[in-house]
């Protein structure tokens, strides 16, 4: 398969003067997930990873020698440990469990627990009662709060109550869950975080979440401040997970359009187009870009000294695509 330039342009603005194009890159197999894995994307492709390398005129892939981790003891199969840089070294769900029954990332099988490694060798654990789970892969690190701190940003599933977002922090010398979003108000109702950041520019961070990313596809702000999680702006149409899969990391976050401020990359509802969305000065599509088969896959993001980042895809035929702004 050859590397065609599609050319889809999806929108022009003459305040940025931008055009957004995607390009698909030749592979040797199917492309079935994008990791990110020391700020780096790596595509699966055929059960071997390869990175991407845009130096030339066309983008390429580059076979990745990848070694295998073995999980920690009692993790939850499929998660993700998080490496940290400040106070935590590492985290990861544990205590598999199957008291919930929605599979909404592909099993009936949930983490009971949250297991954290301080960056002194210390480790914690935070434990759910048999009312909830955590219904997520990936612990989320990030300074809420500016105090030098990360706290930890996860999805919490009440069994009667959905899901919720919560917000894990030390306290007295202990991590426990410090602030909840309300839950969602039933059993198989569940959200998923897009990111993180502080996107209205009011100095204050935001949890990006797409509330019931399958059934509404309402993309929320969560605005972390005195303790609380308060609700902000949304906007409506938008997708960033595949019901039954494991990826949950379909949205990118980068200053897109160059005003210092993050912005969000990720699918429409029917995930069809690439919606980048800034809430700064208001919550506002600044591109909507077509895409030559369903989105499926994580996001990946490679830096670029001449634009904004480039964005990497895997669709629903197997194909990847690059989207970046010429």
């Amino acid at each position: 398969m050859r590397l065609i330039v599609l050319a889809l342009l999806a929108f022009t603005s003459a305040a940025h003067g931008a055009e957004w194009r995607v390009e698909r890159i030749d592979t040797p197999a199917r492309v079935t997930g994008i990791e990110t894995v020391d700020g780096k994307p790596r595509i699966d492709a055929g059960g071997l990873y390869y990175g991407v390398d845009l130096s030339g005129d066309k983008a390429k892939l580059a076979f990745l020698d990848v070694e295998r981790q073995r999980p920690p003891e009692n993790a939850l199969p499929d998660g993700q440990v998080v490496t940290g840089t400040h106070d935590i070294a590492r985290v990861w769900f544990a205590s598999p469990t199957q008291r919930y029954d929605h599979a909404a990332l592909g099993d009936a099988i949930e983490a009971g627990s949250l297991m954290i490694v301080t960056a002194d060798g210390k480790t914690d654990t935070v434990v759910l009662g048999n009312d909830a789970v955590f219904e997520d892969l990936t612990p989320r690190l990030a300074d809420l709060d500016g105090d030098g701190r990360d706290e930890i940003v996860v999805v919490k599933s009440y069994l009667t109550r959905g899901s919720a977002i919560a917000v894990i922090a030390q306290r007295k010398g202990r991590y426990q869950i410090v602030a909840e979003t309300p839950p969602l108000g039933g059993p198989h109702r569940w959200e998923n975080p897009a990111g993180i950041g502080d996107f209205n520019g009011d100095g204050k961070m935001d949890i990006a979440v797409v509330r019931q990313p399958h059934a509404v596809g309402a993309l929320e702000l969560w605005t972390y401040a005195d303790g609380r999680l308060r609700h902000g702006p949304s906007l409506d149409d938008f997708s960033n997970h595949v019901a039954g899969t494991r990826a949950l990391g379909m949205s990118a976050v980068a200053d897109f359009d160059g005003d210092g401020t993050p912005d969000l990359a990720l699918p429409s509802f029917d995930r069809t187009r690439l919606r980048i969305v800034a809430f700064k000065p208001v919550a506002q599509d600044i591109a909507s870009i077509k895409l030559p088969s369903d989105a499926r896959t994580n996001i990946g993001v490679i830096a670029r000294d001449n634009g904004p980042p480039a964005l990497l895809l895997g669709l629903a035929d197997g194909s990847l695509v690059v989207i970046r702004r010429y």
